[in-house]
């Protein structure tokens, strides 16, 4: 884990594009970008996960996570995914870290990620 403390979901569900009738690529947003340990233990160390849900069927890049639903499964969804991020902060939270230098990295990429969201916002009213 960072030293920032856990990755959680800081946005609602977002339907990003239509792949078929009333069935849609769906995103969220992570508060930070997960590190691998992370992502391990979030793809790996969910128990009994849904045959037609597994983890591997989410994509994790940077801070989005992306998954494809059907309308009426992303409250579901969303419930499940919320469940495995915390399981994966429980996971990760007892992992010590590798080195110092990838927590060094983590924290770097926190400021940068914190930097981007200042210029974007800014950037807004534009």
């Amino acid at each position: 884990m960072t030293a920032v403390g856990s990755i959680r979901r800081v946005s609602p569900p977002q339907a990003v594009q239509k792949l078929r009738e009333d069935f849609y690529l769906v995103q969220i947003l992570l508060s930070e970008p997960p590190g691998a340990d992370w992502k391990r233990f979030f793809y790996e160390g969910q128990p009994n996960p849904p045959a037609d849900f597994p983890p591997r069927s989410v994509d994790i890049s940077g801070t989005v996570l992306r998954f494809r639903s059907g309308s009426g499964s992303v409250a579901e969804k969303i419930r499940l995914l919320d469940q495995w991020i915390e399981r994966a902060n429980q996971k990760a939270a007892g992992w010590p870290a590798r080195t110092e230098e990838e927590r060094r990295r983590r924290e770097a990429l926190l400021q940068e990620q914190q930097e981007l969201a200042a210029l974007n916002e800014r950037w807004s009213h534009l």
